[in-house]
């Protein structure tokens, strides 16, 4: 989420969707932001990698590295769609455990 509002305008929405399946739990956030190129998006979760069209945007490139190893822990996954200018949706799936 802080990732979505950070990359953002100002008074833009980020919508913040669960679900909880059969056996998952989906957490989706969309945003309507400066958008990741498809180039980039194949490092985005590499540490310290910043996306090239950040420009003065403060950050360290770990965010996202260190989401995906929590989630990779946890053993489950993350999806990104994302196009410059539209905005991103990422998408995260956990397995649920009785």
């Amino acid at each position: 989420m802080s990732k979505a509002i950070k990359y953002s305008p100002e008074n833009t929405k980020v919508i913040f969707e669960t679900c909880v399946e059969e056996s998952v739990i989906l957490l989706k956030v969309k945003d309507r932001g400066i958008g990741i190129s498809q180039e980039d998006q194949k490092h985005l979760f590499e540490r310290f990698f910043r996306a090239s069209n950040t420009g003065n945007i403060k950050g360290t490139g770990l965010g996202l590295h260190i989401v995906k190893r929590y989630i990779d822990l946890m053993n489950g996954t993350i999806e990104v769609t994302s196009e410059i200018g539209t905005g991103s949706t990422f998408i995260v799936t956990l397995p649920l455990e009785n």
